[in-house]
């Protein structure tokens, strides 16, 4: 016996056969079972900055720590904070305000505890140079200049991280 995957088709021929009250009902309950579904239509029609708070703390928590011991300092769950937060909206500020406080949050780890390991400098480096090329793209670069610089003046030297910061910055803002 076959086990047949339900497609995006087959949901449409299926809410294609519901009432406009069905639905309703049938969308209330997802977004008062599953908080992502939540999320999504509180992003559309509300003010997402509640949102963005949430993901934001994820990532500053995992890499600062919530002052007792020593940070997590996983990138896979600052990543998908990040991910998860970028599914909700198109804004490009907002978008960019996030890849930021990733940024200040891994590059500050490292000032902080000075790992070892190459990963460490290379992915918030990457996280900058996207940062900031979408910041150029979309001629948000004066809203973003003063934070920009405060993460490469405040980087540590290690591996090369603050001049790859400030390359990055430099090619922007130069």
């Amino acid at each position: 016996m076959t086990k047949q995957t339900f497609t995006l088709t087959d949901l449409k021929k299926h809410l294609a056969q519901k009432s406009k009250e069905q639905l309703i009902a049938d969308i209330a309950e997802l977004y008062k079972t599953f908080s992502p579904v939540k999320e999504f239509y509180q992003a559309q029609h509300a003010d997402i900055s509640e949102i963005a708070k949430k993901y934001k703390d994820i990532i500053i928590k995992e890499f600062g720590g919530t002052g007792r011991g020593f940070p997590k300092a996983r990138f896979s769950v600052a990543r998908n904070a990040f991910n998860d937060f970028k599914k909700l909206t198109n804004e490009p500020a907002l978008i960019a305000d996030m890849m930021l406080t990733y940024v200040e949050s891994t590059s500050g780890f490292c000032s902080e505890y000075g790992p070892d390991g190459e990963e460490y400098y290379t992915r918030p480096e990457n996280m900058f140079t996207q940062a900031l090329q979408l910041i150029q793209t979309h001629k948000l670069l004066e809203d973003f200049r003063d934070r920009a610089y405060s993460i490469v003046r405040n980087a540590t030297e290690g591996y090369g991280h603050r001049d790859s910061l400030r390359d990055s910055y430099d090619d922007v803002y130069a």
